[in-house]
């Protein structure tokens, strides 16, 4: 290396550990500005990319957990479908009884249908007692079919009129009511009687009524055997104990502190002539 020196120009010869340091501090030197460039370029882009930038998207609301439908109402099981709960478990008597009365449904015949439900209700040890609600109700309605559309020859008679009889007078002779008399004559105008002609009646039936105050149920039966249930409406307020109908039959109920339903009421009222035996019982 040729530089100046105390004498003059002169030449000092370079040692090569000196090429080695200088070399390996321009490249030190390179490499700190390639850094500080990039950190720059970086913090310059963030700068100016940060206005740029979409905005976060909005929070969404949190989401309900998924409710259920409300469940419907259940349905009563169609009668058929009743009678068959638990039917492979019945006892085989009871089985057989319950496709004959199943039959006589599909038949629509009310005779086999009203002995077949008496035959199950009477078997021993009482195997339907789980349906015997339903039996009992269906054993009313067939009862009520076979005394107004059938009038059954054991609880209806024909009575031909003779001079002075009016509708109301041969219902009284006969133990029934008139209302029961003008629905079993259907449209007949029994207020225009004819001396012979013949018209239908119930022969002096004998109606009970048991009144169950825990259970609010009534049951009616006819000449000794069950003829139909009815639901009370409200509580029972008359004494445990053995009544008489009086009339008017509406006073007797009120105040013996029992109510039935409209229907239910004017169908008792019907059935129930003066002086038919009540029965309040505790159960």
């Amino acid at each position: 290396m040729i530089k100046r020196g105390i004498y003059g120009i002169e030449y000092f010869p370079t040692r090569q550990n000196d090429r080695q340091s200088g070399g390996l501090g321009c490249i030190v030197a390179a490499v700190a500005a390639l850094v500080l460039v990039s950190l720059a370029w970086t913090l310059f882009s963030r700068l100016t990319g940060s206005e740029d930038e979409p905005p976060p998207p909005p929070a969404l609301p949190p989401v309900a957990p998924e409710q259920s439908a409300p469940a419907e109402p259940v349905k009563p099981a169609p009668p058929d479908e009743t009678l068959r709960t638990g039917f492979g478990k019945r006892p085989p008597q009871l089985r057989n009884l319950l496709m004959r009365l199943e039959e006589a449904e599909r038949k629509g015949d009310v005779e086999m249908g009203i002995t077949t439900i008496e035959a199950i209700r009477a078997l021993p040890g009482s195997p339907a007692a789980d349906i015997d609600d339903n039996l009992a109700r269906r054993l009313g309605a067939l009862n009520l079919r076979r005394l107004f559309e059938l009038k059954s020859a054991q609880w209806v008679k024909q009575v031909a009129v003779k001079r002075g009889d009016s509708a109301s007078r041969i219902a009284a002779e006969n133990g029934s009511t008139l209302a029961s008399m003008v629905r079993l004559n259907g449209a007949r105008d029994l207020s225009k009687l004819r001396i012979g002609e013949k018209v239908s009646v119930m022969d002096h039936p004998r109606f009970r009524l048991v009144v169950h105050r825990r259970t609010r149920l009534a049951d009616l039966s006819l000449n000794g055997k069950f003829f139909r249930r009815y639901d009370l409406s409200s509580g029972v307020f008359g004494a445990p104990g053995a009544y008489e109908v009086t009339l008017p039959v509406r006073s007797f109920w009120s105040a013996l502190g029992v109510s039935f339903g409209p229907v239910d009421s004017a169908e008792i009222e019907m059935l129930l002539p003066k002086g038919s035996s009540v029965l309040v019982s505790e159960l």
